[in-house]
């Protein structure tokens, strides 16, 4: 992985260096988008005989939507969004001799990401298009509930446990900067690569509670309250894991 990352940046430097010295003055090339258009990228991923196209994703492994905007021939908005919502109940039903026992339970939170930056794209050959970046991303991860429902029931009667668990979300900033390139197949149709050096803060967790609701067959319900402290503050620093090899097109 490390030499994949050493290959991408050098063939960036070289593509780079090539074009300051011979390219300076050549009229925009017809292939590449201009002032006012739209694109969308993929990623590649997998190998030669199992290729696949993804969606971006996070540090938090979240997939989001990716966009380019061309402001200007040579300036470029790149842009993000990212929403996952994620629900999941279950019910089960056992039977020990004529003693039925329910337990209906349930979980859900959601991540949402905004990314923006900028692309300063310079001395564009026919079909290269070199450039660099920065990147801003700011992930909010939301409260995760739980709750656990059960129910004992026997020719005495009912009795129930309701027990509801709520653990504090959090936030993350990321700083992306770097370079990359795309090389234009056809008209608008491009394959590049990027690689990036990332700084990322995470602050993720909190205060978790955790109530237990008793009401027994006979007598007055009863009520058990905990709560505790768990909190996550991280830096990460460092190259982005692999080097990305994107298809984009443009409108």
């Amino acid at each position: 992985m490390k030499n994949l990352i050493k290959v991408s940046l050098i063939v960036i430097c070289l593509f780079s260096s090539f074009i300051s010295f011979s390219q300076g003055e050549n009229e925009r090339s017809p292939l590449l988008p201009k002032a006012g258009d739209f694109g969308v990228s993929l990623l590649v991923d997998g190998l030669i005989d199992n290729v696949q196209l993804n969606s971006f994703s996070t540090t938090y492994g979240q997939n989001i939507l990716f966009g380019k905007y061309y402001y200007t021939d040579d300036l470029v908005v790149r842009f993000g969004f990212g929403l996952d919502v994620n629900s999941a109940s279950r019910t089960t039903a056992d039977s020990v001799g004529l003693t039925l026992v329910k337990t209906d339970s349930s979980v859900n939170n959601f991540v949402l990401n905004f990314s923006g930056g900028v692309e300063k794209h310079f001395n564009s050959t026919k079909r290269l298009d070199p450039y660099v970046f920065a990147q801003l991303d700011i992930t909010f991860v939301g409260k995760t509930n739980a709750e656990i429902n059960s129910s004992t029931e026997s020719a005495a009667g009912i009795s129930r446990t309701e027990r509801t668990i709520k653990q504090d979300g959090g936030i993350g900033f990321g700083i992306t900067g770097g370079g990359g390139f795309n090389y234009f197949l056809a008209e608008r149709f491009s394959v590049g690569a990027e690689v990036a050096f990332q700084i990322q803060y995470v602050s993720e967790g909190g205060t978790i509670s955790d109530n237990i609701v008793n009401t027994p067959i006979n007598g007055q319900a009863s009520t058990i309250v905990n709560s505790r402290e768990d909190q996550i503050n991280g830096t990460i620093i460092g190259v982005q894991p692999n080097a990305m090899i994107n298809l984009s097109y443009f409108f």
